[in-house]
Order: structure tokens, then C-alpha cells, then sequence
């Protein structure tokens, strides 16, 4: 299954961090196992907290990733500044749901829930990504937008509306000039998910990847590639009784790449 992502959006201190605290619970109960997502609005950095300054030192010399391990949390900074969806594939792995956190702006390309924190507000804060919009308890407001829903039906939401994480490749392949084409026409019902050839590809019996990016096939392709690495398999008679997972590497010297191109 496709981890799947969501966001909870809307302005300053309209209640975003709330209703995941209470959202998470919720999802825990009916099985899911969830992420939580902060996403800064400016630009800070996080460590440890000023009685480890040690784990600052350690960043500050540059390494690839530095752990911090104490006996109640374990800590993983990867010192590379990554875009947020390089960040999110690796770390939605093994999860079935990702909560996001952050404003419209941040969560472009997302379905989000929208909370509203004063009346009349709904044209600051939702967009086309909106799947819904709800208000939490202390502010109590309603609005007349058929996207409306109350508080306590959000999980539902979540669980409904939330999306695999879409590529951005903008390959074409699914008619669009550009992945938040298709998403916005699949938030308002017109398209599935799986009209992304690359998602479908994920979960189809093949995957190609090329420097760690998925490559979009169609099922004609997919079946010619099987069937020409199983036969290679058979050829060779390699002395495995059950073959369930087949991973393929090929590296190309400086020659190929410039043939590739």
C-alpha cells in the first residue's frame, strides 16, 4: 500500500497543531500507523537544546546525517537541505498516513483540511487543494462552503481524501501538462489516483527507477521487461527454488551516459 498524505492548513493560531494532537489518537485507534509533519514558516533550525551542545558541534562539522540517542528518544538529523518531497519519500516509508502541518503556501500539490479561525476568512485560506474545512471546537465557527465539516467527522476525512505522494515529473504520460493538474481534478472527483501512470507503476508488478527516480511505464512495456529479465533468469539457471523479489542495478560508464543523452 501507498503511504498516503495530508494537510492541515489554515492561519496563525487557527488551531493546526490541535487538531492533529487530536487526530492522531483517532487514526491510532482504527489501526493506521501515522506520521506527524512540522513545516517551519521561516527559517530555523532545530537541535537537541542547549545542554547537548555537543550534537550542534557534530553538525556543524558536516557529516551526511548525525544521531542523537538519549534514553527516551532517538533523534536523526540529515544534514542536507532536501526539497520537502525528497524528505517526505523516505520518511513516509512504513507508514500508512502523514499528517502535514504548515500553510497553504507550504503545501502546494497536497489535499488539504482547512481550519478557519474567523468568520468570512474562507477566501485568505482555501484553495483548489482544499478537500475540507472545519473549525476546532474553541472557535466553534461554521461556513457555507459545501466542503464544510464538522470537527469531530475530520478523521473520516483524513482517511477518504489524504494521497500517495505524487512525483512531480510532469511526464504527460496521464494527459496533463503537470502532476497539480491531475490533483486538482482528482480532489474535485474527476480523475483517480491511479490515472498517474507513475503511482500505478508502484504498485504494479514492476518498477523502474533511474538515479533513484521512477520511471513511468505502461503495462505493454512492464510485461516485455518482466519477460525478458525472467527468461534471463531461466537461462542461467540460477539455484533458487522460489523467486518472489528480483532487483536489477546496471551502472554506466561516462561513454553510455553520453550515448543516453
Amino acid at each position: 500500500m501507498l503511504t498516503k498524505f495530508i494537510g492541515i492548513s489554515g492561519a496563525k493560531k487557527s488551531g493546526k497543531t490541535t487538531t492533529i494532537e487530536k487526530l492522531v489518537p483517532k487514526l491510532n485507534d482504527l489501526g493506521y500507523k501515522i506520521g506527524t509533519v512540522k513545516i517551519a514558516f521561516k527559517d530555523v533550525t532545530i537541535d537537541v537544546n542547549n545542554e547537548h551542545f555537543d550534537v550542534i558541534r557534530h553538525r556543524k562539522a558536516k557529516p551526511a546525517k548525525t544521531l542523537f540517542k538519549s534514553s527516551i528518544d532517538t533523534t536523526v538529523f540529515i544534514n542536507n537541505d532536501l526539497t520537502l518531497r525528497e524528505s517526505l519519500r523516505g520518511f513516509g516509508k512504513d507508514l500508512d498516513i502523514v499528517l502535514l502541518e504548515g500553510f497553504k503556501e507550504n503545501l502546494v500539490g497536497f489535499p488539504q483540511i482547512v481550519l478557519l479561525n474567523e468568520k468570512g476568512q474562507e477566501s485568505k485560506v482555501v484553495d483548489e487543494y482544499t478537500v475540507a474545512i472545519s473549525s476546532i471546537p474553541e472557535f466553534s465557527l461554521k461556513s457555507s462552503d459545501m466542503r464544510f465539516v464538522s470537527f469531530d467527522n475530520l478523521t473520516e476525512i483524513v482517511v477518504e481524501k489524504s494521497m500517495p505522494l505524487f512525483p512531480e515529473l510532469d511526464c504527460k504520460h496521464c494527459g496533463y501538462d503537470d502532476c497539480n493538474s491531475l490533483i486538482k481534478d482528482i480532489i474535485l472527483g474527476k480523475k483517480k489516483v491511479l490515472d498517474c501512470y507513475v503511482l500505478e507503476t508502484e504498485i504494479s508488478d514492476l518498477l523502474l527507477q533511474v538515479n533513484n527516480k521512477i520511471i513511468p511505464c505502461n503495462p505493454f512495456v512492464r510485461t516485455i521487461l518482466k519477460k525478458v529479465i525472467i527468461a534471463v533468469l531461466q537461462s542461467i539457471k540460477i539455484e533458487e527454488d522460489d523467486f518472489s523479489e528480483i532487483d536489477i542495478k546496471i551502472l554506466l560508464d561516462k561513454k553510455e551516459r553520453e550515448d543516453m543523452k
